[in-house]
C-alpha cells in the first residue's frame, strides 16, 4: 500500500514551497474568495469499462495508483496512466476508466466572488509519475490528517459530513490549506497563474459576472438579457464569458445547480421534489434525469451512498 513506500514519514514535505507568484493583489482580495474543499479520498474507482455522460465536476487533482483514466473535455482526450497524476479543471468533461483503477483524489471549489474559477487555463494536463511526486506524498499527509488510520475511503465516504468539534474542525481546515499551498506551487512551476479577479476597468465583463452569479438556478441562461445591464448583444456576451470562465454561461450554471443539487441532497432531508423545484423542475422525473445524467446516479441513490462518480 502506498502509506508504507519508502520516503513518506507520514509528517508530509518539510520544505515549504516558494511563493513565485507575480501576481500581486491586497489581502482582502484574496480573503473575498469562495474557497471549500470537497473531499480526499483513495480506492476504486466504482463504474469503470464504459464512457460516462457529459458530468460537471469541480476543480480537482488525481492519482492512478494502478490502472487507467481518459478524460474528455473541451475537444481532446486525455490518457491518464498508472504513476501519473491528472490536474482537472472545474467544468463539464466525459470519462472512462479501465477495471481495477485505483486513484487518490482530491476535489475542491475555489472561485472569486463573481464565479470565475481562480484556476481555469493550462489545466486539463497530467503529470509524469517523477513530476507527480511532491504533491503525491502532500496528498498523503492530507489524506492521514482527514481520516486518520483508514487505510482506504471510497467517493461517497471522502464528502460525507461528519462533526467535528472546533479543534477538530481547525485540524482539517488547517490540513486543506496546506496542502492546497503545494497545489498551487505546483501549478506555478507549470506557468499557471491565478486568474485575477475582474479590475474596474473591464466594467462590462464584471456586470456580466455579477448578473450570472446571481442568475436564479431554476432559469435557462438568456444571454441577451444577461447582457442588458452591460449593453452587449448575446453573441458578444457568449464570446466574452466562453473566454473569461471556459465555458458558457449555460455550463457555468449547471455546474453550479450541480453543485447545490449534491449538498442539499447529502446535506438536508428536505424531499427531492423540494429540492428539484428549486432547481427549476416541476417534475421530480425531469430532476432525477438530469442528475443521472451529469452524476451516472440517481437522487435517491447519490443520498443513499449507492453509487459514486468516481474522480
Amino acid at each position: 500500500m502506498w502509506w508504507n513506500e519508502v520516503g513518506f514519514d507520514g509528517k508530509g514535505v518539510r520544505d515549504p514551497p516558494q511563493d513565485m507568484s507575480t501576481n500581486l493583489l491586497p489581502p482582502a482580495v484574496w480573503q473575498s474568495l469562495d474557497f471549500k474543499w470537497l473531499w480526499v479520498y483513495y480506492g476504486l474507482v466504482p463504474v469503470t469499462g464504459r464512457w460516462s455522460e457529459e458530468i460537471t465536476v469541480p476543480a480537482g487533482w488525481f492519482w492512478v495508483e494502478c490502472g487507467e483514466g481518459r478524460i474528455r473535455a473541451g475537444g481532446s482526450e486525455i490518457s491518464v496512466k498508472a504513476g501519473q497524476s491528472f490536474y482537472s479543471a472545474p467544468g463539464t468533461r466525459r470519462q472512462w476508466f479501465a477495471a481495477g483503477t485505483r486513484l487518490l483524489s482530491v476535489g475542491f471549489r475555489c472561485q472569486w466572488p463573481c464565479g470565475t474559477p481562480v484556476f481555469q487555463a493550462g489545466l486539463n494536463v497530467t503529470h509524469s509519475a517523477a513530476r507527480s511526486r511532491t504533491l503525491l506524498v502532500q496528498t498523503r499527509t492530507l489524506f492521514h490528517s482527514v481520516h486518520g488510520c483508514e487505510s482506504e475511503v471510497t467517493y461517497r465516504e471522502g464528502i460525507s459530513v461528519r462533526p467535528h468539534g472546533f479543534v477538530g474542525w481547525c485540524r482539517h481546515e488547517a490540513a486543506f490549506r496546506e496542502w492546497f499551498v503545494g497545489y498551487v506551487a505546483s501549478l506555478q512551476r507549470m506557468g499557471m497563474e491565478a486568474q485575477s479577479p475582474t479590475k474596474a476597468k473591464d466594467r462590462r465583463l464584471k456586470s456580466l459576472l455579477c448578473t450570472l452569479h446571481e442568475w436564479p438556478l431554476g432559469e435557462m441562461v438568456n444571454l441577451d438579457k444577461l447582457g442588458e445591464g452591460a449593453r452587449l448583444g448575446g453573441r458578444r456576451v457568449h464570446d466574452l464569458l466562453r473566454a473569461h470562465l471556459g465555458m458558457t454561461a449555460q455550463e457555468w450554471l449547471e455546474q453550479r445547480r450541480l453543485v447545490v443539487a449534491r449538498e442539499r441532497l447529502f446535506g438536508e432531508e428536505t424531499a427531492l421534489k423540494e429540492i428539484a423545484f428549486h432547481l427549476g423542475f416541476k417534475h421530480p422525473p425531469h430532476f432525477t434525469a438530469w442528475f443521472k445524467r451529469h452524476t451516472g446516479m440517481t437522487p435517491t441513490a447519490f443520498r443513499a451512498g449507492q453509487g459514486v462518480e468516481g474522480a
